[in-house]
């Protein structure tokens, strides 16, 4: 009867220490979904802020966690925004993401050097940075 409970209890702890190492490798990181980074660049391009605003809420994440991660034709959210002519979705990113992802990913020196601070988008992120 002994030998039968320690038996058990050594195959119990030994399932225990292997089970973890057993489990199917976690999924990609949502922040490193190229599905999701599509979704997001379909929703700028048709300019759906309110789209946009659902699928973060859904998915429980925050634009700025995420925005420096997202590229849509090589260009920043911001940046494919101006391109498509989406102004309320960029004035909304534009007001979402922190200063200093606007400053790393160089959002406001693009439009500055592509003389669009005078844009509807512009004007956003040049009231952010010269209050």
């Amino acid at each position: 009867m002994l030998k039968t409970v320690t038996t058990w209890l050594a195959i119990i702890a030994t399932a225990t220490v292997f089970l973890p190492l057993l489990q199917p490798a976690k999924a990609q990181s949502i922040f490193e979904s190229d599905e999701v980074a599509l979704v997001f660049c379909a929703y700028v391009r048709d300019n759906q802020t309110q789209r946009l605003q659902r699928k973060l809420r859904d998915l429980r994440i925050r634009l700025r966690d995420i925005y420096s991660h997202i590229r849509c034709n090589n260009a920043t959210l911001i940046q494919f925004a101006v391109k498509n002519r989406a102004n309320d979705i960029g004035r909304f990113i534009a007001r979402s993401v922190n200063l200093n992802d606007l400053k790393e990913v160089g959002d406001y020196q693009w439009m500055h050097e592509q003389n669009l601070l005078d844009s509807p988008i512009g004007e956003t992120i040049s009231a952010r940075f010269n209050p």
